[in-house]
């Protein structure tokens, strides 16, 4: 029995370094390759788009299918100049797409854009030109405008944000309803709650629109649809007729898809409208679901 004990501790040995063996090949170090415009960098993940933030560093991978050259541009928060310009090396692209790790960075402290060289074709639909900075396709928050009906200050231009995938979603359950049972609210965020009629303490904000949860229920509504919700520009053919201003309302001219409305958030901070809006859609969904 006492040898059985001994093989059995052994086995159990052996099999914990083996799972030990497998996972240190799994961890991944990555260290700087490269550097360029004083910054330490290296190849990045090609399949992740966007910026995405890692430990020690951020990872930037953009797509152009025409591109020659491209570089990524960092500013100051609010300001028009960019105070890094670091060219993706040419080794950095594989097939139409360039990626790049830059290493120390605080996500918190930096808008980005880029700069995009190629041909200028416009027969053919190929207008690059690298005078010009380009937002991230995919955004996750985007500046330049983030109160409602204030254009941007001079000519400030859309740049972007990076942004962490963190929010604490619980156990928040789809609600799961079957179609014939949905009861479906259709609403424009801003348009919902911004008359003083609402009584939120925020009108015309996410946070506004969950205020307004109770009423919604009493209603016996268990789904919402909103309107466009991403980024878009509403000072876009602004004018004024008959003293009113017009704007852009709906929201049908979109800046940036994978971005919240920043001028829907009840305050303009760090990534403010992205947790806002995530909030809401856990209170939503919670309450629906435990209605049904």
């Amino acid at each position: 029995m006492k040898k059985r004990i001994i093989n059995r501790n052994q086995a159990e040995k052996d099999t914990t370094a083996k799972i030990d063996a497998i996972e240190m090949h799994r961890k991944i170090h990555l260290v700087p390759l490269d550097k360029v415009s004083g910054y330490d960098i290296r190849p990045g993940f090609y399949e992740i788009n966007g910026a995405t933030a890692i430990p020690g560093g951020v990872n930037f991978t953009v797509h152009s299918h025409n591109a020659t050259s491209m570089e990524l541009l960092l500013f100051k928060r609010t300001e028009d100049h960019p105070y890094a310009v670091i060219p993706f090396p040419k080794h950095y692209k594989i097939g139409n797409v360039y990626s790049m790790i830059v290493f120390k960075l605080n996500i918190e402290e930096f808008e980005y854009a880029y700069r995009v060289d190629g041909p200028y074709k416009p027969e053919k639909g190929l207008i690059f030109d690298r005078t010009k900075y380009l937002l991230d396709p995919y955004a996750k928050a985007v500046t330049g405008q983030s109160k409602w009906g204030v254009p941007a200050p001079g000519a400030q231009h859309y740049k972007a944000r990076v942004v962490k995938d963190d929010f604490d979603w619980g156990d928040m359950r789809q609600p799961l309803i079957p179609m014939e049972d949905l009861i479906i609210y259709e609403l424009h965020v801003r348009g919902f709650t911004k008359h003083d009629s609402s009584g939120v303490k925020f009108p015309g904000t996410f946070s506004g629109l969950m205020e307004k949860l109770p009423y919604l229920l009493e209603l016996g509504v268990n789904a919402v649809e909103l309107m466009p919700i991403f980024e878009f520009d509403e000072m876009l053919d602004y004018r004024e007729s008959d003293g009113k201003k017009l704007y852009n309302y709906w929201g049908y001219n979109t800046v940036s898809f994978f971005s919240p409305n920043t001028s829907y958030a009840a305050s303009v901070e760090y990534n403010r409208e992205g947790n806002e809006l995530k909030q809401l859609i856990s209170i939503f969904n919670s309450n629906f679901a435990h209605r049904f």
